[in-house]
């Protein structure tokens, strides 16, 4: 072989790295995109599934428990009482673990947010119902995610639903 034969054969190899290394990082990015979309897609349709078990089941002394499929990176579901939201009442002080939920429900900006998701350190207003009671109303009911799912309880109240977690 000569010189000239191996220098090529460097080039060719160089090449062929260079060609594979951009297919892989142009076949992650791809990937990635659509990973994030499906996420996306999952959250619009768990608020969407959310709101309109909410509407439905608030016949009087209905008990309706749901599992619903928590998307990508939700942990937590937390819903706080319609009565709640800009309760500075001191006789009855609203209260929640989560400081976020916490600021938000007693603001006087009239945020009005009464469903919120946890993901990681992250606290998401994910929209307000007004037919949303609990049997405490001065706290809020957060719900942890079992194996990928949700499990809530719905109980009809005539007017309005009471919500908890399915045990």
């Amino acid at each position: 072989m000569s010189r000239g034969q191996i220098a090529g054969q460097i080039f060719i190899y160089i090449m062929a790295a260079i060609v594979i290394g951009g297919i892989a990082l142009i076949g992650y990015s791809a990937i990635q995109s659509i990973f994030a979309k499906t996420c996306d897609a999952g959250k619009v349709t768990f608020k969407a599934d959310m709101d309109s078990m909410i509407e439905k089941y608030t016949a009087y002394g209905s008990v309706n428990k749901k599992l619903f499929a928590a998307p990508c990176d939700y942990e937590t579901i937390c819903f706080v009482d319609k009565n709640a939201i800009g309760n500075n009442h001191p006789s009855t002080p609203f209260s929640c673990d989560n400081q976020i939920i916490q600021d938000s429900v007693t603001s006087t900006d009239k945020i009005e947010q009464n469903i919120f998701v946890i993901s990681g350190k992250k606290t998401t207003g994910l929209g307000y119902s007004d037919l949303i009671t609990l049997a405490v109303p001065e706290k809020c009911t957060c719900i942890t995610q079992r194996n990928n799912n949700f499990y809530i309880t719905f109980k009809g109240k005539g007017s309005s639903v009471e919500i908890s977690e399915t045990t």
